[in-house]
């Protein structure tokens, strides 16, 4: 079950948007890491959790919005890494279509070893 995390300045992006993009994100974000030919890796948007959270007065450098997305690592997914990670940009720039064109802001999809146990 990859995790997103979304952190956002109030100060740059209006937080309506992002409950929008953190709506968007399951989908975009199981399509993008999906590998049809491993069962242990494929992925639907119920599978994926997302965090938001409004960036801190204590932070430094932050960006407008910031989206960190942790995932298990299967080969099938580091060989395409950039790609996977340019299409989960255009999904999120598709829900940016109107935003102004000063907003700064990342994603970083992070692949490593892990085991997930439901409760």
């Amino acid at each position: 079950m990859p995790l997103v995390v979304v952190n956002y300045q109030k100060n740059e992006i209006d937080p309506v948007i992002v409950r929008n993009v953190a709506n968007g994100l399951p989908k975009i974000v199981a399509r993008a890491l999906d590998v049809v030919g491993n069962e242990q890796a494929r992925l639907s948007a119920g599978d994926i959790e997302v965090w938001v959270q409004e960036a801190g007065s204590q932070d430094v450098n932050g960006k407008g919005l910031e989206i960190v997305i942790w995932a298990n690592e299967y080969p099938e997914r580091l060989a395409n890494l950039n790609d996977r990670k340019e299409e989960i940009l255009r999904g999120v720039r598709d829900l940016l279509p109107h935003y102004p064109g000063n907003l700064t802001g990342f994603v970083w999809v992070l692949l490593q070893p892990g085991a997930f146990g439901e409760i």
